[in-house]
């Protein structure tokens, strides 16, 4: 908690890319997946899926180019840039170390420049958060979820934080595996979750969000899951009518409820369903939705309970 830390602080990532469709983990959680492959960046509190320690940060990459998009091209367009920021909240004291700086060259190799895309040195740390040894290339499957899947890319790196962290929720939950019975409790969380927000009954919709809440107000030093719920407005982004005015809608199963796509993340302890199929609307502009991306941890009761709250 806040007041019991002498140092208490905030962990940002920053990324950007282009020219590809890919996903990006921190310890094996995805925290963020873009298949549009145009110019993105964004900056994201990731407290909640670090550790003490060492951590693992990985991009599963498959570069697009042309039209219609040609696949795995060696695209001078194609960048990936993550960098990860310490803010400590006494001070307002910043570090910032680069974890990730892809290119391609005219091979299709991945390179790691000197400087990023904006023509920037690279942000070396020696001292946490930093770079350590560890990490490399490898290949891996990129699903999108609605129907395609590629053997992408994979470029992983290995960075230190000193700071005290939480147990992830997850830790030591089972390792799951792809079963008729797994799909069908995963499926059962789905409804069970969409039910409440449906009801707009909060003190419900706050004991199925519970150990992920748990998990964020702890690690990024709120003084309790209450403290947390009322600087975040939590709850009230949550429920049948979102702030903005969409509406929830029907369970969005893109594939049917038998060919669902799962991706399994955190060493198998977590899972979720991709694309998200909570999801809220505008009325006048179907296409213009948000959803609420959660991942689901199996407890000692057997049940399927959310860990982790994605973007």
């Amino acid at each position: 908690m806040a007041q019991q830390k002498t140092d208490p602080a905030n962990y940002y990532l920053s990324a950007a890319g282009a020219a590809a469709f890919w996903s990006l983990r921190i310890n094996d959680v995805t925290v963020w997946r873009d298949f549009n492959g145009q110019d993105t960046n964004f900056t994201l509190p990731v407290n909640a899926y670090l550790q003490s320690g060492r951590n693992q940060i990985s991009v599963t990459f498959v570069s697009v180019a042309g039209d219609p998009y040609e696949f795995n091209v060696a695209t001078p367009d194609f960048y990936f840039l993550a960098e990860i920021e310490r803010l400590d909240l006494k001070t307002r004291d910043k570090r910032r170390a680069a974890l990730l700086n892809l290119a391609l060259d005219d091979r299709n190799d991945i390179q790691s420049p000197a400087e990023t895309r904006f023509g920037l040195p690279v942000q070396v740390a020696t001292q946490p958060p930093m770079l350590v040894a560890g990490g490399g290339h490898d290949r891996q499957e990129l699903a999108d979820g609605w129907g395609s899947a590629w053997t992408g890319r994979r470029a992983m790196a290995v960075f230190e934080v000193a700071d005290e962290l939480p147990e992830l929720p997850w830790a030591k939950a089972p390792v799951l595996s792809d079963t008729a019975e797994l799909r069908a409790s995963l499926l059962d969380a789905y409804r069970e979750l969409h039910a409440a927000l449906s009801s707009g009954d909060r003190d419900r919709i706050r004991q199925l969000y519970e150990p992920a809440w748990r998990q964020i107000a702890a690690s990024m030093n709120y003084a309790s899951v209450d403290e947390f719920i009322e600087k975040t407005s939590a709850l009230e982004q949550l429920g049948p009518v979102d702030p903005q005015g969409m509406r929830l809608q029907p369970l969005d199963l893109v594939l049917g409820e038998r060919d669902f796509v799962i991706e399994f993340m955190a060493g198998k302890r977590l899972i979720r369903i991709v694309p998200d199929p909570i999801l809220w609307a505008a009325a006048d502009d179907p296409d213009n939705a948000q959803s609420s991306n959660v991942a689901f941890f199996m407890g000692r009761d057997q049940r399927l309970h959310v860990g982790a709250v994605l973007y």
